[in-house]
């Protein structure tokens, strides 16, 4: 067993409402040539606001517009347009994210993240994950470190639609039984190390808050008005959920989103939604008590969150469906992370037991 506790984490880590507005200054302390990338969605809502703040300190900010899929092909394009740049910022969701991560690897630049949603907890890593034009997971590249600012404005996040906050729900809720499979099986964080308990602890926190806040912030969101609970929601999603799954290890729920990305239905969920329903599978094939189970998954409904695979379009899914889900799933490298013995078979049986929960 690797004897190592390794925890990584961004630099700095600001949120708060209008937190935007102090963005000149953060990357000023990391460079003076800033490239912000963010989609034709995301840029045409923020860029006003950025063009304003950086004029008032008189720095020149370039931008370009991300396609939509982070792919190898896409990276390099960027890539080339990015040169002469030394701070990246990545603005919007999770996918424009890693792309300006893997812009920032490419170049050698500095990294700044704005996320616009709180949908994963892509802001805080140092994974890139990419995919192919099929829009399955082609392979994931690594920064040498954890982005040097993550800079949240819920003022911005708020105006976001429930869907995204309950599928960064259901992105962090699983961290807390994902880090603990990993942590008993001794199996390696993201770092190549063994989990130490501050990422435990931050991973049931991080459970621990979403039970408790996450409802009023969905009501927050309907309001378009940050409360605490939303606050407290917003940091599980992004900076909890971040640091727990980095620094503590991944397991089934998060496994499966390769096979549930695999299957041409199932692939058009967002990352969250699956993950949520990972966790009842997982919590199944950890033989859970049932009623935990299900208390959980009436919260996952309640939030919004699918919690049967039919939810996610495969109405009546054949076996044949189920296996084709199961296979990629256990080919993810932190499938080992877990309690009890898994293959195609048990975990084609947890899919069937969740259905019928």
């Amino acid at each position: 067993m690797n004897m190592l506790r390794i925890l990584g984490a961004p630099r700095r880590y600001i949120q708060g409402a209008n937190a935007l507005t102090s963005l000149p200054d953060e990357t000023a302390r990391l460079g003076h040539a800033p490239l912000a990338i963010g989609d034709a969605f995301v840029m045409e809502a923020v860029l006003p606001v950025l063009d304003e703040a950086f004029k008032a300190k008189s720095v020149p900010l370039r931008y370009e517009v991300f396609a939509g899929e982070i792919t190898a092909a896409e990276i390099a394009r960027l890539g080339d347009k990015a040169k002469g740049a030394d701070v990246v910022i990545g603005i919007g969701g999770g996918k424009a994210i890693d792309t300006a991560k893997g812009v920032a690897l490419a170049i050698g630049a500095k990294l700044v993240i704005v996320p616009t949603i709180a949908s994963n907890d892509a802001p805080t890593s140092r994974l890139i994950v990419v995919y192919d034009d099929a829009h399955r997971i082609a392979e994931v590249r690594k920064l040498d470190d954890n982005p040097d600012t993550v800079l949240v404005d819920t003022a911005i996040i708020v105006r976001a639609p429930k869907r995204f906050l309950a599928a960064g729900m259901g992105d962090a809720l699983s961290k807390a039984f994902e880090v603990e499979a990993c942590a008993d099986a001794g199996g390696s964080n993201f770092f190549g190390g063994s989990p130490p308990l501050s990422a435990i602890a931050l991973a049931r926190t991080c459970y621990e808050t979403i039970r408790r806040d996450g409802e009023a912030a969905l009501e927050a969101v309907g309001q378009r008005l940050p409360n605490a609970a939303f606050e407290n929601t917003v940091e599980a999603c992004i900076l909890m959920s971040g640091l727990g799954f980095e620094s503590g290890g991944l397991s089934l729920a998060h496994a499966l989103t390769r096979g549930l990305t695999a299957h041409p239905v199932t692939s058009r969920a967002l990352h969250g939604e699956m993950v949520g329903y990972g966790t009842l599978v997982q919590l199944v094939h950890e033989r859970r008590p049932i009623e935990f189970v299900r208390e959980l998954k009436a919260f996952l409904g309640r939030v919004g969150l699918p919690s049967r695979i039919e939810q996610f379009g495969l109405s009546h899914p054949h076996e044949s469906d189920l296996e084709a889900i199961a296979e990629p799933t256990l080919k993810a490298p932190y499938i080992r992370h877990l309690r009890y013995q898994i293959d195609r078979d048990i975990l084609v049986g947890c899919l069937r037991q969740v259905e019928s929960l």
